[in-house]
C-alpha cells in the first residue's frame, strides 16, 4: 500500500480515523443492536419503541444522521452494556476489518504519529477495538447516565459531522498541531468536514458525494462496497 504522507512528504503528526465503513466493513452500532436482541438484553418491543422515535422525530435523523438515537440504552444496567459493547469488539475485530485502513494504522504507528479513532457509534465498542489494535486515543458517543441506568441521551459532543471536525480541532489545539499537518480516512459525506481540514485525507469504500469530493480533490480512493446504516 502507499504509506499515508503529507503533500511535502513527511509522516503527519496525527490521523484521525472513521469506524463505521472506514476501519470496519459494518455498521458498528447495528451489529451490536442485533447482538443485544439475540441475547434478550434488548427485548422486541423496546426495539421497536427505539425504531419510533426515528419515525417520531425525522428532522433529527436529517440533521444528526441515522444514528443519532440511542434510545435502545434506556433502562439497561451500564455495566451489562460495557460487558457486551467488549464482547461485540472481539467479533468485529476478527471479522468485519478493512485490511487497508489497519495497516495504514500499523504503519503509522512505527512513527511519530498519533491515531485517533473518532466515530459516533458507542465510545464502549469503540474503545474494545481501539485498545486491541492499540490507537492512541479514541473520541466517540459516550451515553448519559443518571442513578445508575442510561437516560438514551448522550453527553458532551456526537462525533458526526461538523462535530467531529469541531473535536478534532480540539485536539490538536491540545498538542499545538495544525489540521494541515494531519491526515485522516472516512468513508461517508458527514466525513468530509474532518478530512477537508486535515493536509492528507483518503476515502475510504465512499458513497456518492464523498467519492465525487474526493476525484475533485484529488484525494486518495480506497475502492470496495460502501458500508450503509441501515
Amino acid at each position: 500500500m502507499d504509506t499515508i504522507r503529507l503533500p511535502d512528504g513527511t509522516v503527519p503528526e496525527m490521523y484521525f480515523v472513521d469506524l463505521d465503513g472506514t476501519l470496519l466493513s459494518t455498521s458498528s452500532e447495528k451489529y451490536f443492536l442485533k447482538h443485544l436482541l439475540k441475547k434478550g438484553i434488548l427485548s422486541p418491543p423496546a426495539f421497536l419503541r427505539f425504531a419510533f422515535f426515528y419515525v417520531l422525530h425525522p428532522g433529527l435523523t436529517v440533521r444528526e444522521g441515522k444514528g443519532w438515537n440511542r434510545n435502545y440504552l434506556t433502562g439497561i444496567p451500564p455495566e451489562v452494556i460495557k460487558l457486551e459493547a467488549a464482547i461485540c469488539a472481539k467479533l468485529l475485530l476478527k471479522n468485519s476489518f478493512r485490511d487497508w485502513t489497519l495497516q495504514s494504522i500499523h504503519e503509522l504507528q512505527n512513527t511519530r504519529c498519533e491515531t485517533v479513532l473518532m466515530s459516533a457509534s458507542l465510545e464502549y465498542i469503540a474503545a474494545g477495538i481501539a485498545e486491541d489494535i492499540s490507537i492512541d486515543h479514541i473520541r466517540a458517543s459516550s451515553p448519559a447516565i443518571v442513578n445508575g441506568r442510561f437516560t438514551g441521551q448522550l453527553k458532551g459532543l456526537r462525533p458526526w459531522g461538523r462535530n467531529k471536525a469541531e473535536l478534532m480541532r480540539e485536539i490538536c489545539d491540545q498538542r499545538r498541531i495544525q489540521p494541515a499537518n494531519c491526515a485522516a480516512a472516512g468513508d461517508s459525506w458527514a466525513d468530509r468536514f474532518v478530512m477537508n481540514e486535515c493536509g492528507c485525507s483518503v476515502a475510504v469504500c465512499p458513497d456518492r458525494k464523498l467519492r465525487k469530493l474526493a476525484i475533485s480533490r484529488k484525494w486518495k480512493i480506497v475502492e470496495g462496497r460502501h458500508t450503509r446504516w441501515a
